[in-house]
C-alpha cells in the first residue's frame, strides 16, 4: 500500500489530519510518541508506531528504517512540527522523494546560517552572531562586543537551552556543556514581536503581527507566556512589509508558512529567528478559530502537493496581505493553575487545568487560554487580569 509517512508529536488537535487532502490511494503511517497517539487521524490511518522521544535522532532513524523495511518506501513525507522538519527532509533526501531536502530545511533550523541569510537584506537589522564550542570562544566574542551575551543551541527549539551571560563569572562559575553545536549572540532586551502567515514565494498573502507578553526564554514556573495581535494599521503594515523583504531572501519563489520573531527597539526591527512552520502554543488555534484560516492545513498542502483548498480559503479571508476580519486574538499559557473568578469578556476558550498528557514545553502548560476581541484595549485589559492571577 502506498503511504504518506507522517511525523506526529502533538497530543492535541493542532493538525486536523482527517480533513486534510491526500493523493488518491494513499494512507497515513505515523511515527509518534505514546502521548500523541490519541490525536492521530481516525479515518486515514494505516498504521502507527511509537518511540519515547521524537527528539532522539537515533531512535527516529531506527524506527523509520523499520517502517520502510516493513512497508516499503513512502510516496511522501510530512512533518508539521518544527522539531521534525530536518528528520523529514533527511528521509526525502535519502530516498529521492519529492519535497524539501535537508540543505533547504537547514536554513530555518540552523540559527547561525539563519543570521547569515538574514543579513542579505536591509529592512531588518541582524545581531552579531558566532558559533561557539568552548569557554575561550565565548570570551572572544565577549571581548569584542561585551556583555550580556545569549548562548543557545544552533538547532534548538522552544527556547530550550537558552542562557544569558551577564558577566565573565557566568562563564567561569558554571560548567559549560557542549553536547551540541551552540551560538553566542549579542543580547537585546527590547520587546519581541512575532509575525505569522503564508508567503507564496513572491509576497505575503496573509499575516498578522503580535507582541509577546513576557518572552519565550523567560517562560517558567512563575512567569507565564502569551501574545496579543496588533490591530490593523500602520504599525502592523510596517512590520509585515519588512518581513516581506526578509522572506524574499529566505524563500524566493517558494511557498512557505512562517513564524518570524523580531526585536522591536522602537527605532528599528532586529532579527531574532524565522521558521518555515506554523507558530507554536495557541497560534494555530487562534488563526483557525478567529479568521477561518488553517495554517497547518496550508503547510500540509505544501508537503503533499494535493489540492489548494486551504490556500484558497486563506485568500478568500484576506485582502492585501491582512485578514479581512477586524477581530484580533491573544493567548496565554502558564505552568501554574489558574482559577478564573473574575469577568474576562474576551476569553473564549480556556483549559485552566490542562488535562492533556503532553511533554511539550508549551503544549504541556497547566493553563492555556485564548481570547478574541475587536478592541485591542479590551484584549490588553483582559490579559492584564489573567497575568495577575498567573504571575
Amino acid at each position: 500500500m502506498s503511504y504518506v509517512l507522517c511525523f506526529h508529536r502533538w497530543a492535541g488537535a493542532q493538525a486536523i489530519y482527517d480533513n486534510y487532502p491526500l493523493p488518491s490511494g494513499l494512507m497515513i503511517r505515523a511515527l509518534c510518541t505514546p502521548e500523541s497517539v490519541p490525536s492521530l487521524p481516525q479515518e486515514r490511518l494505516a498504521s502507527f508506531s511509537t518511540i519515547d522521544s521524537m527528539d532522539d535522532p537515533v531512535a527516529v532513524h531506527k524506527e523509520i528504517e523499520r517502517i520502510i523495511g516493513q512497508h516499503g518506501i513512502p510516496t511522501l513525507v510530512v512533518a508539521l512540527n518544527e522539531g521534525d522538519l530536518l528528520s523529514a527532509a533527511s528521509v526525502r533526501e535519502q530516498y529521492g522523494l519529492r519535497g524539501d531536502h535537508r540543505t533547504w530545511a537547514e536554513q530555518f533550523r540552523d540559527k547561525l546560517m539563519m543570521a547569515d541569510i538574514a543579513s542579505r537584506q536591509n529592512s531588518i537589522s541582524v545581531l552579531p552572531t558566532v558559533g561557539v564550542d568552548s569557554v575561550e570562544s565565548i570570551e572572544l566574542i565577549a571581548n569584542e562586543f561585551g556583555y550580556p551575551l545569549v548562548i543557545k543551541p544552533r538547532y534548538g527549539t522552544a527556547s530550550r537551552g537558552v542562557r544569558i551571560l551577564r558577566c565573565p563569572e557566568d562563564i567561569q562559575g558554571k560548567e559549560m556543556i557542549y553536547s551540541e553545536p551552540m551560538i553566542a549572540q549579542v543580547y537585546c532586551s527590547s520587546p519581541i514581536i512575532h509575525v505569522d502567515g503564508w508567503w507564496d514565494g513572491q509576497r505575503i498573502v496573509v499575516a498578522t503581527a503580535s507582541t509577546y507578553v513576557n518572552n519565550c526564554a523567560e517562560y517558567g514556573p512563575y512567569s507565564p507566556l502569551g501574545s496579543i495581535e496588533l490591530p490593523a494599521g500602520s504599525d502592523e503594515d510596517e512590520i509585515v512589509n519588512s518581513a516581506s523583504e526578509l522572506l524574499g531572501v529566505f524563500s524566493p519563489k517558494k511557498e512557505i508558512v512562517f513564524h518570524l520573531e523580531l526585536f522591536d527597539t522602537g527605532e528599528e526591527l532586529v532579527f531574532l529567528e524565522i521558521g518555515a512552520r506554523v507558530g507554536g502554543a495557541e497560534i494555530p488555534f487562534i488563526w483557525r478559530d478567529i479568521r477561518g484560516i488553517d495554517l497547518l492545513g496550508i503547510a500540509w498542502e505544501l508537503q503533499v502537493f494535493e489540492s489548494t483548498r486551504y490556500r484558497d480559503m486563506a485568500r478568500k479571508n484576506s485582502y492585501d496581505g491582512r485578514p479581512i476580519y477586524g477581530e484580533r486574538g491573544a493567548w496565554l499559557i502558564s505552568h501554574s493553575k489558574c482559577t478564573i473568578d473574575c469577568e474576562v469578556l474576551s476569553l473564549y476558550w480556556s483549559r485552566p487545568e490542562n488535562s492533556l498528557s503532553a511533554s511539550g514545553i508549551y503544549e504541556g502548560a497547566k493553563t492555556r487560554l485564548r481570547l478574541r476581541n475587536t478592541q485591542r484595549l479590551e484584549l490588553e485589559k483582559d490579559m492584564c487580569k489573567l497575568i495577575g492571577k498567573l504571575s
